[in-house]
């Protein structure tokens, strides 16, 4: 028996491993000392130990490259030591392989040679390989592959030796280190496969003796240290994990069936990029590029291809007699499920408070014992917890504050609602996405103008809503979301403030406390009353928005929760935009005043929003009037509240209640900023944020941003900024403050003077308060301003608009002597009032309004006037009049050639416009949105979405144009192909002269600033990946 030693390895470990050589009870004849030249000192070592001079006869020195493998090594050495004839060619002898950091237990070689001996078919016995430093810690228990080269860690590294895997025998392969391996195998092998490299050949050779027809077996119970940490000076060869990862692929792509060779390479090709993809998921980037490296395996066909050669003819046994060494799926399967829940399991919480303050108390009577040791379940927890408390309460005043709306939960669900500051719409998540996305958008004629990013948030939450499990898709997802939004929007804004209270006080009490007194204060109150939906968004995000930049500037800030600050800062100015100017503010602030990496997380909340919200940032810009406004947030033509009524948190309008109740609220926010104590500076800056909102609540009623249109309620007054918008910051500034200074607060008057005497009163006044503002909505509700939104067309109106036909309806309202109209089709309006549109983007509608016009006139030649024609010519399919059954319209209506009344709805008659127009024509086509047109004829073309988009296979008539019922400024935004090809439009008008024959048309409607919406789109996508709070900081620490 001829003991191996190879020094390499740290070089301080080599006498406690020549130590353990001394002490086996069963020691080698001969030691043969293998010299890579690595460490000039080593040699000397091992001659100077006594103990291996007298346990072991025959020392033997020969010396290799330095740059061999170790299985190279081996086998180089026991060549040189057979060259030289000290060792005779003894086929039975066996080599036991040991490095300089290999301390084997004093009975491992006899156990070893013990099982290589009790069976003639094992040809390698390996140790279970233990952690060299900690004790009892396992390395490996031989080595677990799957048929694809998957290297299966098993056990897992460090793991404690327990006993659970020394029933382990037979495997695939065991390490080269403290291996036992018949003398005449390495030679029958051919030795290591050098191209491999280390882990790569002691893989191969084990693959390739259980080809040969011998085992290789794991023996438990002889046991071996390994794995020395190197010293500064220690010159240690070894390989990376992501090579290791490789020469297993590698190998096993040189010992597959050659038939099966490309398709072993497809799945490892495809399973490492599934993989890769995974991990990104979960945020390990490392090991989804250690991933990817696999791919490396299969970009190396040279050593595949020359080691499967070298190999030729070894192989004794067929492949799958080896099915049983590989680990089967279901262990892999399991395997990944377990590394799934320790990626998104939580940061272990606290024990029970009760468990943790447990201590032992000394003996004690067996019935004086808790028994109680099972933790608390998620119920008791919850019922337990102030949060969820005030969160379920205040979803049911939510529920009873919104009872007076106008229609059933379920109407207002399935529809949305109108009136307030809500506009009722039909529309789904594509109908919004495109209304943003695209260079032309929104109803009627449409415009060119940008519009807001909060349609791209709307139609996410829409495409929620109508997708649903267990539930069927509402008649418009847009206006359940609207609805879902404003009735809930007391719990949700709870739920925010008392996850937001948290960087500033870890106590729930107070918590709940301020995120009830947030919920309730009047300025959320009067937005649920009036459909303010921007103001409803901001009371959910900004305090979140707020406690990120709190944490960006402390050490304990994370990524994760920078990233989540941006996107919720990105949605906050998409809804609200004077906030998102607050917000870079503050992220400006944190940048110049912080340290080290709290200026980087305080650049990203700067920049971050501003890049994601793109073109619409250079719109407020462009219309500084867009900044004090959003979705609901201006006040068209009526009075605001007072100015101190307004600094007490009360802009006035629908839901508002008396404005006392908000005082204790102030004054425990002022009272909070003038005990802030040690938290000074923090004080002082809420104290300015608080100054601004109020100033901003203050002179928001004297900022006009426009005029209201004619036909409109209010017409002809000035539009303002709602001051609701600075006073959700002033009262989360005052919650913000209480918080502060209620923390720590002193109880006695010689300790707090007469602050301390002020405790209570104002604690009791502001809990009084936060009740009575409960009970108040509660019982007197928000009002009735909103109510279910019914869809003035009738239903063939709608299943025609929103069909390939495309067509639309024309609504008609007397206004004084005159008339105002609408054009409603597929095409979808804001959600809410915002400003109107400026002259600047207004459409030219002059043919529209001729047509109307030419409806009523009188006195006109029989044929000299055509509205029904023009009107179908525009794809007006349906026009009617809201009006009282006596209005003398109705009867011109009626008499007009070209209209046929379909009867009555809601006060509103309804008249369908004849194909052609009631022309005579037998080819005419109902009124639709794209005609192929001829000198005699004309053909409907299916559209597909909004404003004329299309794509359609058809055979076009020679002589025929593509004449599309939009205004003649869409044409800057569209692009029409025909098998390919752009056409110019035939002049200014929506008209393309078309080639004869068949044809794919296609009618696109072009994004808005194409470069920068694929910039935005990249820009979420990473900022989402980087919010998404997947895993945990520790999984992700402790391993790559």
């Amino acid at each position: 028996m001829t003991a191996v030693l190879v020094l390499r390895g740290p070089a301080s470990a080599l006498p406690e491993t020549l130590d353990s050589l001394a002490r086996q009870t069963r020691t080698p004849e001969r030691l043969v000392v293998v010299d890579p030249g690595v460490d000039g000192n080593a040699v000397e070592t091992v001659r100077a130990h006594r103990g291996v001079a007298d346990a072991i006869p025959s020392i033997t020195v020969v010396t290799v490259p330095a740059a061999a493998s170790l299985a190279y090594a081996v086998c180089s050495a026991l060549a040189q030591d057979l060259a030289t004839g000290a060792a005779g060619p003894d086929p039975a002898s066996h080599v036991w392989v040991l490095t300089s950091d290999s301390a084997a237990a004093p009975t491992t070689l006899a156990r070893l040679l013990d099982a290589v001996r009790r069976s003639p078919s094992v040809g390698a016995a390996g140790p279970k390989l233990l952690d060299w430093t900690r004790a009892g810690a396992l390395r490996s228990v031989g080595l677990q592959l799957t048929r694809s080269g998957r290297v299966i860690p098993s056990p897992a590294p460090g793991e404690p030796d327990q006993g659970q895997y020394d029933r382990r025998t037979d495997v695939l392969a065991i390490p080269a280190t403290g291996m036992l391996v018949e003398r005449a195998l390495l030679a029958e092998l051919g030795g290591p496969e050098r191209r491999f490299g280390d882990f790569g050949a002691d893989i191969d050779f084990s693959w390739r003796a259980q080809q040969s027809g011998r085992r290789v077996v794991v023996v438990p119970r002889a046991t071996l240290r390994t794995g020395a940490e190197p010293a500064p000076d220690d010159l240690v060869p070894s390989d990376s994990a992501t090579r290791m990862r490789r020469q297993a692929r590698r190998v096993a792509l040189s010992r597959c069936a050659w038939w099966t060779l490309p398709f072993l390479a497809a799945w490892i090709v495809l399973s490492s990029t599934t993989a890769a993809v995974a991990l990104m998921l979960a945020k390990r980037p490392r090991a989804a590029w250690a991933e990817l490296s696999d791919i490396g395996a299969v970009l190396t066909p040279g050593r595949v291809l020359g080691a499967r050669w070298r190999s030729r003819g070894t192989r004794q046994v067929r492949r799958r007699d080896l099915q049983g060494l590989f680990v089967p799926s279901r262990t892999v399967l399991r395997h990944t499920t377990d590394l799934i829940r320790d990626e998104v399991a939580l940061e272990p919480g606290q024990l029970d408070s009760a468990r943790a303050a447990a201590i032992e108390s000394g003996p004690v009577a067996d019935e004086a014992q808790d028994l109680n040791v099972l933790g608390a379940t998620w119920a008791s927890r919850a019922t337990r917890n102030p949060g969820v408390l005030v969160v379920l309460a205040m979803t049911v005043v939510s529920v009873l504050a919104t009872r007076r709306f106008g229609g059933s939960f379920g109407d207002r669900l399935d529809n949305g609602l109108t009136g307030g500051e809500t506009v009722g719409v039909r529309a789904g998540a594509g109908t919004l996405w495109h209304a943003w996305l695209d260079g032309w958008h929104g109803s009627g004629l449409g415009s060119g103008a940008e519009q807001g990013p909060h349609l791209v948030v709307l139609a996410g939450l829409s495409w929620l809503a109508a997708n649903l499990p267990l539930f069927s898709a509402p008649a418009s997802p847009a206006g359940a979301v609207v609805t879902m939004l404003v009735t809930f929007a007391l719990p949700l804004a709870t739920l925010a403030a008392y996850l937001a209270a948290r960087v500033v006080t870890h106590s729930r009490l107070p918590r709940a406390l301020a995120a009830l007194a947030w919920s309730t204060t009047a300025v959320l109150a009067t937005a649920v009353g009036s459909g303010r939906l921007g103001a409803i968004v901001a009371a959910v995000v900004l305090p979140l928005v707020a406690a990120g930049v709190v944490l960006a500037g402390r050490r304990a800030g994370t990524t994760t929760a920078t990233a989540a600050t941006v996107l919720g800062a990105a949605v906050l100015g998409a809804f609200a935009p004077a906030l998102l100017a607050l917000v870079v503010v503050a992220g400006v602030v944190v940048l110049l005043a912080g340290h080290g990496w709290a200026r980087v997380r305080g650049l990203a909340i700067a920049l971050g929003p501003v890049l994601l919200l793109g073109p619409w940032v250079e719109t407020l810009v462009a219309r500084p009037a867009l900044v004090f406004t959003g979705p609901g947030l201006s006040v068209w033509g009526t009075d605001q509240a007072l100015p101190w009524q307004i600094a007490l948190l009360h802009p006035g309008g629908a839901g508002s209640y008396p404005v006392l109740l908000s005082v204790p609220l102030v004054l425990a926010g002022m009272l909070g900023l003038l005990r802030a104590g040690r938290r000074g500076p923090a004080a002082s800056v809420l104290a300015v944020v608080a100054l601004l909102g109020l100033g901003y609540a203050v002179v928001a009623p004297r900022i006009s941003l426009g005029v209201v249109p004619q036909g409109l309620p209010e017409a002809g007054r000035p539009i303002t900024a709602w001051a609701g918008t600075g006073l959700l910051v002033f009262a989360l500034a005052l919650v913000a403050a209480a918080l502060l200074g209620a923390e720590g607060l002193a109880v006695s008057r010689s300790r707090g003077g007469w602050q301390a005497l002020a405790r209570w009163p104002v604690a009791a006044a502001l809990i009084g308060s936060v009740l009575l503002s409960g009970a108040w909505l509660t019982w007197r509700t928000v009002g009735s301003d909103l109510r279910a939104w019914q869809d003035p067309r009738p239903a063939v109106a709608v299943d025609q608009a929103e069909s390939g036909i495309g067509n639309r309806m024309l609504l008609l309202t007397p206004e004084g002597d005159g008339l105002t109209y609408q054009l409603l089709g597929r095409e979808v309006r804001d959600v809410a009032r915002s400003l109107p549109t400026p002259p600047a983007d207004r459409t030219s509608s002059t043919a529209l309004a001729t047509s109307v016009g030419a409806l009523f006139e009188q006195g006109a030649a029989p044929g000299a006037l055509t509205p029904a024609a023009d009107l179908s010519d525009q794809a007006v399919g349906f026009v009617g009049l809201r009006t009282e059954a006596t209005d003398p319209r109705i009867r011109a209506l009626d008499a007009t050639a070209g209209l046929s009344r379909l009867g009555e709805h809601d006060g509103v008659t309804f008249w369908r416009v004849l194909p052609g127009g009631g022309g005579t024509a037998d080819d005419a086509v109902a009124p639709s949105r794209a005609r192929l047109v001829t000198k005699s004829s004309e053909q409907a073309l299916p559209v597909s979405g909004s404003h004329a988009r299309l794509e359609v296979r058809a055979v076009v008539p020679q002589g025929a144009s593509l004449v599309l019922a939009e205004p003649d400024a869409w044409v800057r935004h569209a692009r029409v192909t025909v098998d390919g090809r752009i056409l110019a439009p035939s002049g200014d008008h929506a008209a393309y002269a078309l080639p004869a024959g068949p044809a794919t048309i296609s009618v696109e409607v072009l994004p808005t600033s194409a470069t920068w919406r694929y910039a935005q789109g990249i820009l979420l996508l990473l900022v989402a990946f980087l919010a998404v709070p997947f895993g945990n900081r520790s999984s992700r620490r402790s391993r790559p």
